[in-house]
């Protein structure tokens, strides 16, 4: 015999479904908390952003920084990130173009030192 829509039955029925979603719901809203929770605990490290806020005055300048942190240019007064030398890009190419200008350049690149080996 079929079912019409709207019988007794179906409403029991009907009932048990939608406390069925509700129960889902929940339980799925617990899991996405945790997750987002945990998250959130491993993305954000509170020293390392400590850190870097302290770092404004007292940051590290020159060649090499503490892990996770990146150089600052030595220049006073310049906050860029190092590029080589513990120069920022702007520093770097500045001072190697007066070295090229004046010619003194500081190091010699291993082809040429070798060539000038080779030579003599």
């Amino acid at each position: 015999m079929p079912r019409g829509r709207g019988r007794a039955s179906d409403s029991g029925m009907g009932r048990w479904v939608e406390s069925l979603g509700e129960q889902i719901g929940a339980q799925l809203g617990h899991i996405i908390a945790e997750s987002v929770q945990r998250t959130l605990e491993g993305a954000i490290n509170v020293r390392a952003l400590a850190r870097k806020l302290g770092a404004g005055a007292t940051g590290r300048r020159g060649r090499r920084a503490l892990s996770g942190e990146k150089a600052i240019c030595k220049e006073p007064g310049c906050g860029n990130a190092v590029l080589a030398k513990g120069l920022c890009r702007s520093h770097y190419y500045r001072a190697r173009y007066r070295a090229q200008k004046t010619g003194s350049r500081g190091r010699k690149s291993r082809r040429a030192a070798q060539g000038a080996e080779a030579t003599t």
